[in-house]
């Protein structure tokens, strides 16, 4: 809500939220907005180091993937005619 004075002194501009859970939101998401800016300004600035990095993770995170679906899998999937 605009404070009277302010409009009596001709302010017409958007007051700044000091507190509140709207204040902290557009802090965190300014946060979020710069350090994702920041990384993306070094992925520019070193592409062999960036695609090396999507490799090794890649290639972490197939490894991962395929421990956590083999032994997942059923026992024996062999029939057995005796």
């Amino acid at each position: 809500m605009a404070n009277i004075k302010n409009l009596r002194t001709g302010f017409t501009g958007e007051l700044k939220e000091t507190g509140g859970v709207t204040a902290k939101a557009k802090q965190a998401a300014a946060y979020v907005r710069d350090e994702a800016s920041a990384v993306a300004q070094s992925a520019q600035e070193h592409p062999s180091a960036t695609s090396a990095a999507f490799l090794v993770f890649g290639a972490a995170a197939f490894v991962a993937g395929y421990l956590i679906g083999t032994a997942s899998s059923a026992e024996s999937t062999r029939r057995r005619y005796w």
